[in-house]
């Protein structure tokens, strides 16, 4: 049943294109032979990462294969029903061969025989009567029976049924023009007496005049297509050769870079490792001998409960006395926990060698996609073809372009004593792959390398070096460079303006070859922050742009104010009259009714929404050594320098930080969206309706990681008072709106 109700082709593998051997599916749901994707894998893919070749998702790292035992069953259960199909065509008489060689030799146009059971043959005449078309040999009852001979016959036509008026059961011979519809002889001296009623015949003349037309105007365009593509293919040709030029070179360096980082990540896991299993080690010893004294108080704890329910006397004084002695608690003195372990400085000290890197990276990136962008391949008259730009744009979007304002804060006193433990251990190490350390290159660039640096001097870099002569000088520690002129400073990106002429191809295509705009643009422009906003995805404007942005926040218990209530998964938080029973933490805010969420904000794009009710409320972020104390201004947020905030109330609304207040001119916004932005060091406040009403954007150079933090009860109008003590009813809420 199987074989009839799939076809081989769904089964087959789409690297073979044949049925699979020993099938294997890999986590994407695709099934190949075991074989193929082995092979695939070990030729197409770089090291450590694994795709899929049908969707292309990319594993890391690679997924075990085993057999699937249940699609092998079904390609053996399928070929055995192929062979079975070819042993009965085999035995099959020549009739049906016959036959279908016989419709292979009937015109496409002809009409068959509706009678004929086996070999269909052309039809001589339809029956208007039967309604059904016949050849010579079926004609014969129609000519010889009586009854028959009265039914009138036409030429044959296709579709009969469709072509015989519903009405009055005549062939449809007119044409209609005032109703565009085909009628009978009969139609013409009823329904459509006095219309401009024409033959089919005479109706086809006329549109077939227009038709050649068409087909000149059609024919001559299709002339011109045909050289634009032939001109096409032929420019893509010689781009594709000179783009595998450049592209041989480039994969060489990267892959020098790639095996340099791969080295730094053996060393960074081998310091990490030692250290965590040491302090694991330590914490785990601690925590078996806590397991063991807790499962013996539980014990004595039950053996208590039992025997103050027992009814014996003489037993409960006999046991009492031993159940009375203190438990030996050994010595393992009380273990207080300290909650702000983590290993956070070395992460930080990870996170500024990443951006100083990416900065490197970024500098010359936007040299190289500058100059391969200005590679003009061809110019498009007539349409519009703004859109390619944007496509370019979205192509582009996401690569490095990190600025100052997104680096990693400078690490406390703690920290720095950290991260100077951790270059300890790496002091004498170097990242870089000793077993390659001079890949070999083109000779032509190679010379063309040389050639340069001895014209230079030493003195800098050339402005035609190689992207591998750049890594390399930056290895060897040099510190010149190219100055920055207002005319080689450029960030410009996009496509060439487009003319209104035909298609062109621009015959200077070579990647690699020296152009005007190349000559004079430096090589590398000093180890600075340049701007490459260019290449980033555009700012979101509507709510589903920012929504691709949006993330989960939790908000912290731990710096929850005592008379804040938290709910529904930490996402909501009310303003209540009595204390919470919450533990006393450092980190805790009590003066001000605030919450602080867990976590840092470390996405370069993020994007949250909340909904408030009650008096006021105000919400922003952060730094994490915000002042959680007193009742001063100086733990308030907005009120210091460490916080950003908006203040709303049912009546105004204000932005506020270090103790600067802006009003804000809008109406009530029960719900608002908060988007940040640390490559542009921006946090922009939206009110969240039908549409998004911005109200307020801050514009600072953010030094240290940032947190979303929530006051209630308090906002424009309320002032000092929730500080102060005097709380609102429990109404006054916040709520983390989830996305």
């Amino acid at each position: 049943m199987s074989a009839k109700l799939w076809t081989e082709d769904q089964f087959n593998c789409p690297v073979c294109l044949d049925l699979p051997n020993d099938p294997v599916t890999i986590p994407c749901g695709h099934s190949y032979c075991m074989a193929c994707i082995k092979d695939y894998w070990s030729k197409n893919d770089p090291k450590g990462v694994y795709s899929c070749p049908q969707c292309r998702k990319s594993f890391s790292p690679k997924p075990s294969l085993s057999r699937n035992t249940m699609l092998a069953e079904a390609v053996e259960q399928l070929r055995k029903g192929a062979q079975i199909a070819d042993v009965r065509a085999s035995m099959r008489s020549g009739t049906g061969v016959a036959s279908s060689n016989t419709k292979r030799k009937l015109s496409s146009s002809a009409v068959l025989c509706d009678m004929c059971k086996g070999e269909q043959r052309a039809a001589v005449k339809s029956c208007l009567v039967c309604m059904s078309s016949f050849c010579e040999a079926h004609l014969k009852p129609h000519k010889t029976k009586k009854s028959l001979s009265k039914h009138e016959l036409i030429t044959p036509t296709s579709n009969l049924a469709e072509k015989i008026c519903t009405e009055h059961k005549y062939l449809q011979e007119f044409f209609c023009r005032q109703c565009k519809m085909f009628v009978c002889w009969l139609c013409t001296s009823n329904q459509h007496k006095g219309h401009e009623c024409v033959s089919t015949k005479v109706e086809r003349l006329g549109k077939q005049k227009l038709m050649s037309e068409m087909l000149t105007e059609n024919t001559q365009r299709l002339k011109e297509r045909e050289q634009e593509l032939k001109d096409m293919k032929k420019m893509m040709e010689v781009t594709k050769r000179s783009s595998d030029m450049v592209h041989d070179d480039t994969e060489q360096v990267l892959s020098e870079l790639q095996r340099s980082v791969e080295r730094l990540q053996e060393l960074l896991e081998e310091v990490l490792d030692q250290a965590s299993t040491q302090k694991m080690g330590q914490a785990q010893e601690v925590t078996d001998r806590l397991e063991a004294e807790v499962k013996e108080l539980r014990k004595r704890d039950k053996e208590m409960k039992d025997l103050l329910c027992c009814e014996d006397h003489i037993y409960y004084l006999e046991t009492c006395e031993s159940l009375s002695n203190p438990l030996e608690s050994g010595d393992l003195p009380t273990v207080v926990v300290n909650p702000e372990a983590s290993f956070e400085p070395v992460r930080d000290a990870i996170l500024d060698l990443r951006d100083k890197i990416e900065d490197i990276c970024n500098q010359e990136l936007g040299k190289i996609t500058k100059q391969v962008n200005d590679t003009t391949l061809f110019t498009l008259g007539d349409a519009n073809r703004s859109g390619l730009k944007g496509g370019i744009f979205k192509l582009f979007s996401g690569l490095g372009s990190r600025n100052t304002n997104s680096r990693s804060p400078a690490p406390t006193v703690g920290a720095r004593d950290d991260r100077r433990g951790l270059g300890i251990g790496l002091r004498n190490q170097d990242v870089r792959n000793k077993g390659n350390t001079s890949s070999p290159r083109p000779r032509d660039r190679q010379r063309r390398e040389e050639r340069e640096s001895a014209s230079n001097g030493g003195s800098g870099f050339s402005r035609m070096a190689s992207i591998s002569s750049l890594f390399r000088s930056h290895r060897r520690g040099t510190t010149a460079a190219t100055p920055i002129t207002p005319e080689n400073n450029t960030t410009a990106w996009g496509m060439s303006a487009l003319s209104e002429t035909p298609t062109e191809i621009n015959p200077g295509l070579f990647l690699d070859s020296p152009t005007d705009t190349m000559t004079q643009a430096p090589a590398f422009p000093g180890l600075r922050e340049i701007n490459l906003d260019s290449i980033q995805a555009p700012e979101p404007r509507t709510r589903e742009e920012f929504l691709q942005y949006s993330m989960t926040l939790t908000l912290d218990t731990n710096t929850a104010h005592r008379r804040l209530s938290l709910s529904e998964g930490n996402t909501k938080a009310t303003l209540q009259g009595a204390a919470q029973p919450y533990p006393n933490t450092p980190q805790r805010f009590d003066g001000w009714t605030q919450v602080m969420c867990e976590g840092p904000l470390y996405s370069q794009r993020c994007y949250w929404e909340v909904e408030w009710r009650g008096r006021g409320s105000s919400m922003g972020v952060a730094y994490k050594a915000m002042i959680r104390k007193g009742l001063d201004s100086r733990s308030g947020l907005g009120y210091n320098a460490q916080s950003w905030t908006l203040e709303l109330s049912d009546t105004c609304c204000s932005a506020m930080h270090d103790n600067q207040k802006k009003d804000i001119p809008v109406t009530y916004s029960p719900r608002l969206g908060i988007y940040l932005d640390l490559c542009t060091g921006t946090l922009a406040f939206y009110s969240v309706a039908e549409s998004m009403t911005h109200l307020h954007t801050f514009r600072a150079n953010f030094t240290q990681p940032l947190y979303a933090v929530f006051g209630v009860g308090s906002g424009v109008g309320v002032g000092l008072d929730f500080a102060l003590g005097q709380f609102s009813s429990s109404s006054d809420s916040i709520k983390i709106c989830p996305m």
